[in-house]
C-alpha cells in the first residue's frame, strides 16, 4: 500500500482507531486512513479497497473482491513452455506424484529435489501438462528469489482479473497485485502452483501459511527442511537403458547411432537427463559431430563439452557447466570451505570415499568438515551415505569442478588428495584388521596415489597379503613404469619392483610370464649388483621355481 496506514483485525468485538482519525468497530474490524488502495486478510477471507482523502487526487481503480473473479470454462495455464516431447524413464516418478498430489483435502505439497541437470523442472513441466485437465488453473513460478516469486503471484492477479479489472491490476503495485493473488488462492480450489528452483525453504513460508488447499510442485536443488512442508521426491540418475534411449531420441534416426557407442557414452555422462540433452542437441547441430567425436571431445577437453551450447544462443543457460557454477558460486559465499573439499573430492573414485580422509585438512577442524559436506549434499552437489560416514559424487560433477582449474591449481589439489589419502592408509597393510579399511580406499587410491608412491607400495602389499594377486600385479606394472621413467631401468629400486612384478605375475597364474621375467632380470641384476649378491640369488631361485 501507499500513502497510509491498515490498523490491524480486531478479533472479538471493539474498536480501532485509524490514521487521520478512521475508525471501524465490530468482529474482524479493520481501520484504514488516508489514501490507500489493496486487499484486506482478516484470516477468513480478503477484500479490496480504496480510500481517498478529502482533496486527493484521483483514486486508482480498485481490485476487484476475490469472490467475483473466477477463471474461464476453459481453464487457465500458466506454463513457461511444452513439455518435452523426448522424456524418458521417470515414469514412476510421475506416478508418485499424482498420488502425493491426489492423496486427500487441504493444500498439498509436494517437494522434489536433485542435483542440477537431473530433471527436476521437466518433471515438473511434464506433470503439470499431463493433469492439467484436473485442475481449473495451473501457475508456474520462477522461484529462485523472492521478488521473482512475487512478480509471478502479481502475473497471476493481472490474467485472472484480466476479463473483470484489467485497469486496476494491471495499475496495482506488484505487492498488491501478489497479495490479492495469494488471498484468490486461499479462498479458491483445483489448483495447481508449481514453485520452481527454490533456494531457501523459507522464501516460501509467508505464502504456502496462508493457503489451505490447492496442490504446490516445488522443485529445488536444496535438500534440506522440505519434509516440513509435505512429501520430498529425491530425483535420481535415469537408469542405463532409459539415458540410452534419451541420447539416442534427441538425436534422432536420421544420424543412425552406434547403441554401443550410445551405452558408452551416457555411462560417460552419468546418465544424467541435462547431460544427455545437452551431448545429443550438440551432435545433430554440429557438422561432422558424431557419438565417437564427442566421446573424445568429453575425454580430452571436458570444459568445452560441458560448457558448449548446442542452441549458439547465450541467454539459453541450461547447459551443464553453467548450471553448477551458479550453484557452486552460491556455495561458494555460503562456505568457501566446502568449494574446497568439492576441488578434493573432484580427485578421488567418485564413490563412498570414507568422510574421514578428509578430516585431515591441516588447520580444519573435524566438525567445520562435517558442516561443509552437509551444505554440499544440501545443493545435492554429493551424497552422503545413510550413516553419514562416506559420500559421492557424480562424476560430471567432478569433471567440471576439475576443467573449473588452472593447471597449478588441478596440481596442488590432486596432491593435497593423495596426502590425505595416503595419510588415512592402515599402518600395517599384512594386518587382517586393517584390509576392510584398505579396501573402501582402494578405489581412491588407485585414481589419486602416484604409482610409485609410499602410499601405492602400502596398497600393493594389501592386495598381495589378502592373495588378490591379480589387481597387484596391475599396480605393480604402472610402478614399475613409473620407476623406470624416473630413475633409469638399471636403479636398485627398480630392480626390486620388476622382482615382484615377476613373482606376482607367477601368482596370479601367468607362470611362464613370471619365468619370462626373471630371465630378463637375472643378467641385469648380476652385471649391476654381481653374481654374489643377495637380489641376485633370489632372482636365480625365482627362475628356477617358475622354470618347474
Amino acid at each position: 500500500m501507499s500513502g497510509g496506514m491498515m490498523v490491524g483485525q480486531v478479533s472479538g468485538g471493539g474498536r480501532v482507531i485509524g490514521p487521520g482519525g478512521a475508525s471501524a468497530e465490530g468482529v474482524d474490524a479493520v481501520a484504514i486512513g488516508r489514501d490507500n488502495h489493496g486487499v484486506v486478510m482478516t484470516g477468513d477471507i480478503a477484500a479490496s479497497f480504496t480510500v481517498t482523502s478529502p482533496g486527493s487526487a484521483e483514486p486508482r481503480p480498485m481490485l476487484p473482491a476475490i469472490t467475483v473473479v473466477s477463471v474461464p470454462a476453459a481453464g487457465m495455464i500458466g506454463l513457461p513452455s511444452r513439455a518435452s516431447t523426448v522424456f524418458v524413464g521417470r515414469d514412476k516418478d510421475l506416478e508418485v506424484l499424482g498420488r502425493t498430489l491426489s492423496a486427500g483435502p487441504g493444500v498439498i505439497t509436494q517437494a522434489v529435489v536433485g542435483l542440477g541437470g537431473i530433471g527436476k523442472s521437466e518433471l515438473a513441466l511434464q506433470y503439470a501438462h499431463h493433469h492439467s485437465g484436473t485442475y481449473r488453473l495451473v501457475w508456474w513460478v520462477a522461484a529462485e528469489k523472492p521478488e521473482q516469486i512475487q512478480a509471478a503471484l502479481a502475473a497471476l492477479c493481472r490474467a485472472l482479473c484480466a476479463g473483470t479489472a484489467p485497469a486496476a491490476a494491471a495499475q496495482a503495485t506488484v505487492e498488491e497485485a501478489g497479495a490479492w493473488a495469494l488471498a484468490w488462492l486461499a479462498a479458491s480450489e483445483g489448483w495447481l502452483v508449481v514453485f520452481d528452483n527454490v533456494e531457501e525453504i523459507d522464501h516460501l513460508q509467508p505464502y504456502l501459511g496462508r493457503l489451505t488447499s490447492g496442490h504446490v510442485l516445488i522443485t529445488s536443488r536444496r535438500d534440506i527442511g522440505w519434509q516440513e512442508l509435505g512429501t520430498v521426491l529425491r530425483l535420481k540418475v535415469l537408469s542405463r537403458p532409459a539415458a540410452v534411449a534419451l541420447l539416442l531420441q534427441t538425436i534422432g534416426a536420421p544420424a543412425a547411432p552406434d547403441p554401443a557407442l550410445a551405452e558408452e557414452l551416457a555411462q560417460e555422462l552419468g546418465e544424467l537427463p541435462l547431460a544427455l540433452k545437452q551431448a545429443g542437441a550438440y551432435i545433430v547441430r554440429t557438422p561432422g559431430m558424431d557419438l565417437a567425436s564427442y566421446l573424445r571431445l568429453l575425454r580430452t577437453a571436458p570444459r568445452q563439452a560441458l560448457a558448449a551450447d548446442p542452441d549458439r544462443r547465450s541467454e539459453v543457460g541450461q547447459v551443464v557447466a553453467r548450471v553448477w557454477a551458479v550453484t557452486g558460486a552460491r556455495i561458494a559465499q555460503v562456505n568457501p570451505l566446502a568449494v574446497q573439499l568439492l576441488e578434493l573430492l573432484a580427485c578421488y573414485a567418485p564413490d563412498d570415499l570414507p568422510c574421514e580422509v578428509l578430516y585431515g585438512l591441516d588447520g580444519i577442524e573435524e566438525a567445520a568438515v562435517i558442516e561443509a559436506l552437509g551444505l554440499l549434499a544440501s545443493y545435492s552437489m554429493i551424497n552422503q551415505s545413510p550413516n553419514g560416514l562416506r559420500v559421492s559424487v557424480h562424476r560430471l560433477v567432478q569433471a567440471v569442478t576439475l576443467a573449473g582449474l588452472t593447471d597449478t591449481e588441478h596440481a596442488a589439489t590432486r596432491a593435497t588428495a593423495a596426502e590425505l589419502l595416503q595419510a588415512a592408509l592402515p599402518q600395517n597393510p599384512e594386518r587382517i584388521s586393517s584390509w576392510p579399511r584398505y579396501a573402501w580406499l582402494l578405489p581412491h587410491a588407485r585414481t589419486v596415489l602416484a604409482p610409485d608412491s609410499p602410499g601405492m607400495i602400502s596398497v600393493i602389499g594389501y592386495l598381495v597379503a589378502s592373495g588378490d594377486y591379480r589387481t597387484a600385479h596391475t599396480l605393480q606394472q604402472r610402478c614399475v613404469t613409473a620407476l623406470h621413467d624416473k630413475l633409469g631401468p638399471e636403479h636398485p629400486n627398480t630392480l626390486r619392483a620388476r622382482a615382484n612384478l615377476a613373482y606376482w605375475s607367477g601368482e596370479a597364474g601367468d607362470a611362464a610370464g613370471a619365468r619370462d621375467q626373471y630371465a630378463a632380470l637375472v643378467p641385469v641384476r648380476e652385471r649391476v649388483s654381481g653374481s654374489e649378491h643377495p637380489d641376485t640369488l633370489r632372482a636365480r631361485a625365482n627362475l628356477a621355481y617358475w622354470s618347474g
